[in-house]
């Protein structure tokens, strides 16, 4: 069957879980030891390896020669105890002792940071701090009834009869960006990382930071999309057909927006030479000429992605953006994390990138 901008098929079932797809399925190439990221294989099998001297030494030809074939822990060379009887398999090796797990995985670890962030209270009022962050309620659902979102006065009011009609006008570019955007579902990190490459190996710190952000924007993005539960484009314009299967959750705000967003602004804040006022690696600041920031327009870009597949309105989009805004002060007060001069998360990252300076174009 063919859609729009082409084949559905099963792989479409998967859709990432839209958000989990964030995750950017660093965990299990980690696993698998894959895209040198410095894992192990996803399983180790164990057989019957032979022993490298042989039970027949003494024979008269080497083809003669036969080897015992050894499990692990290995037998050979036959170690005894005491009685002269070989020792039982749990002696052969000594045990060790170690205080701590040291191989956190960038994902797990985030996980694991999702509970700071989600705990941080700093204003006093027995609440956490995220409890504070506000979207409007977008048009047409339980608590809007018009037809318009409204961001606030003097901020973007989005008509949803426009934006229905924007998106049906975006079906013609669909064949374009497909391959594209169907990367997009499984990895974000990665178009961050084509911009300038950074790995789990040359900048661990910032690799941390990012996962931290996807975990934190999945939290948010999916406690929003709850609250205001409202419908995904296609449910209100039957030419929209998107090309993937619909994501199974609600389509305020854009998941993809708030994690590509608050990756932006967390790499923003690391990827700085210390050059004066605009020390930012990747804005390009020109008199005259608007400013261009290339994680920023990154974001942006993944975030239009999903309008084109016709799965997000452009004010989910918005509102993932603001999200992201929104959310990045509160890591930067998480206690792992911290503000720059305390020696935490942000310090660690910033210096991974020192020796990159930016050049005026």
């Amino acid at each position: 069957m063919s859609g729009p901008g082409g084949p559905i098929g099963t792989f479409d079932a998967r859709d990432a879980r839209d958000a989990r797809d964030a995750r950017d399925a660093r965990d299990a190439r980690d696993a698998r030891g894959e895209a040198q990221y410095g894992g192990s294989p996803g399983y180790i099998g164990v057989g019957i390896s032979p022993h490298t001297v042989p039970e027949n030494p003494a024979a008269p030809a080497v083809e003669d020669y036969w080897w015992a074939g050894l499990q692990w822990p290995q037998t050979s060379p036959e170690v005894l105890d005491g009685t002269g009887d070989p020792k039982r398999l749990h002696k052969i090796y000594k045990s060790y002792n170690t205080a701590e797990f040291k191989n956190w995985s960038p994902g797990n670890d985030a996980i694991a940071f999702l509970s700071e962030f989600a705990a941080l209270s700093s204003n006093a009022q027995d609440k956490p701090d995220w409890i504070d962050i506000v979207l409007p309620d977008p048009a047409r659902t339980t608590n809007n009834q018009t037809g318009v979102t409204d961001f606030g006065a003097g901020q973007p009011k989005w008509d949803l009869e426009d934006e229905l009609t924007e998106l049906v006008g975006l079906i013609e570019y669909r064949a374009g960006v497909m391959s594209e955007a169907l990367q997009q579902r499984d990895t974000l990190i990665g178009y961050f990382q084509g911009i300038v490459p950074f790995t789990y190996l040359s900048h661990p710190y910032t690799f941390k930071l990012c996962h931290n952000a996807l975990v934190v924007a999945q939290f948010l993005a999916y406690h929003f999309k709850k609250k205001f539960n409202r419908p995904r484009p296609s449910q209100l314009h039957p030419a929209l057909m998107p090309p993937i299967d619909v994501p199974q959750h609600a389509s305020y705000p854009s998941a993809h927006a708030t994690e590509a967003w608050l990756i932006a602004y967390c790499l923003d804040e690391v990827m700085r030479d210390g050059n004066g006022a605009n020390d930012k690696i990747m804005e390009t600041v020109t008199a005259g000429q608007p400013v261009r920031n290339a994680l920023h327009d990154m974001a942006s870009r993944i975030a239009r992605n999903r309008e084109v597949l016709g799965v997000h309105f452009p004010s989910d989009s918005e509102a993932g953006k603001r999200l992201a805004f929104s959310a990045f002060p509160i890591v930067k007060k998480c206690p792992s994390v911290l503000a720059l001069g305390d020696n935490k998360l942000l310090d660690k990252a910033r210096a991974e990138w020192a020796g990159t300076k930016s050049v005026a174009p």
